[in-house]
C-alpha cells in the first residue's frame, strides 16, 4: 500500500472542505500524532464529524480509520513535511536554495513509490507503436510537452506537441485509431487538456495523462495515467510543482519506447553525432 501522506496528497484538491481541514491537520502534525487519537478525539480538534473521519478513510482507500491510522504510522512521516511552511522569514539564502533542492529530491521519491511501473511500460508499448504521438499542455506543461516531441521524434515515430488553444483543440479532432494522445496538467484540471484528450479519446486514440492530482478530470479522460508527487498540498505557484517528476516519468517511457522500438535507435545515433557536429566546436 503506498505511502498514506503521499496519497493524501495526490488526493488533496478531490477533497470537500471538511476533508481538507482533516488533511490540512494530519499535514500540519505531519502524521505523527494522528495514529494515537480516538475517532472523536479527533473530530474534536480538527472540528469535523466523526462520519466525515470515516468517510474520510474511505475516500483515502481504506476500509476504516483503524486501518488508515495503522498505515499512518507505518510510514513515519516525518521527513514528509510542506517545503512551503519549513521555508520562512529566518531562512538564508542558502536554506532556501538547500530546501528547494530536497523538496525536488522528495518529489521525485515520492513519485517513484506511488508509480505503478507495468502501467509506464504499457504507456512505452503504446507510443513505440504509435502511428502519431502528440503532447498537449499549456504553460510550464507545454515546454514539457515540446521538449517530449523532440525526443520521440528521434525514434522515427510521428511526434508533435502543442501548447496554443485553438492548436490543441484542432489536433485533437483529428485524432484517430492507432494514435496517441498524452496530456500534462500538474492540476489536472485544465480545461483545455483535458478537452483535448476527451476529444482524442472520441476520435479512437488511446490517451494518457500527468498529474499530480489522483482524482482529476484528466484522470478521467485517460486511459492510462500517472501520478507525480510534490512535496505540497496546496501547489498554488506555478513555478513551484513537481516539473522534475513529469520530466522523470517522460524520461522513463521514451527510454522504454527505444528498448521496443530498436529500429530507431541507429537513426537517434546518427541524429546524436549530427547533433553533435553541429552545436559543438571540437575540443582544441
Amino acid at each position: 500500500m503506498p505511502n498514506a501522506l503521499i496519497k493524501l496528497k495526490a488526493l488533496y484538491a478531490s477533497f470537500s472542505p471538511a476533508q481538507k481541514r482533516l488533511a490540512d491537520y494530519i499535514l500540519e502534525k505531519n502524521g505523527e500524532e494522528v495514529p494515537f487519537l480516538s475517532v472523536r478525539e479527533l473530530a474534536r480538534a480538527v472540528g469535523v464529524s466523526v462520519a466525515s473521519i470515516s468517510r474520510f478513510a474511505r475516500v483515502m482507500g481504506f476500509e476504516s480509520l483503524k486501518e488508515f491510522k495503522t498505515q499512518l504510522g507505518k510510514d513515519s512521516l516525518s521527513a514528509v513535511k510542506s517545503m512551503y511552511r519549513v521555508i520562512g522569514p529566518e531562512d538564508t539564502d542558502r536554506d532556501i536554495i538547500e530546501k528547494v533542492f530536497a523538496g525536488n529530491i522528495r518529489s521525485l521519491e515520492e513519485t517513484l513509490r506511488i508509480l505503478d511501473r507495468d502501467e509506464l511500460v504499457r504507456a512505452a508499448g503504446m507510443m513505440a507503436k504509435a502511428a502519431r504521438v502528440v503532447f498537449f499542455g499549456v504553460g510550464s506543461s507545454g515546454n514539457i510537452a515540446h521538449d517530449a516531441a523532440l525526443r520521440f521524434s528521434q525514434l522515427d515515430i510521428q511526434a508533435e506537441a502543442y501548447s496554443d488553444s485553438y492548436q490543441m483543440l484542432n489536433q485533437a479532432l483529428r485524432m484517430k485509431k492507432g494514435e496517441v494522445a498524452l496530456g500534462i496538467s500538474t492540476s489536472g484540471r485544465s480545461a483545455i487538456t483535458v478537452e483535448t484528450l476527451q476529444l482524442a479519446s472520441e476520435g479512437g486514440a488511446a490517451t494518457i495523462g500527468i498529474s499530480n492530482c489522483m482524482k482529476s478530470p484528466l484522470h478521467k479522460a485517460s486511459h492510462v495515467f500517472f501520478c507525480t508527487s510534490f512535496p505540497e498540498s496546496r501547489v498554488t505557484v506555478a513555478a513551484l510543482s513537481p516539473l522534475v517528476a513529469q520530466v522523470s516519468l517522460i524520461d522513463a517511457i521514451y527510454l522504454l519506447a527505444a528498448r521496443q522500438k530498436k529500429t530507431a535507435l541507429g537513426s537517434a545515433e546518427r541524429m546524436n553525432a549530427h547533433t553533435e557536429r553541429v552545436l559543438r566546436l571540437p575540443a582544441k
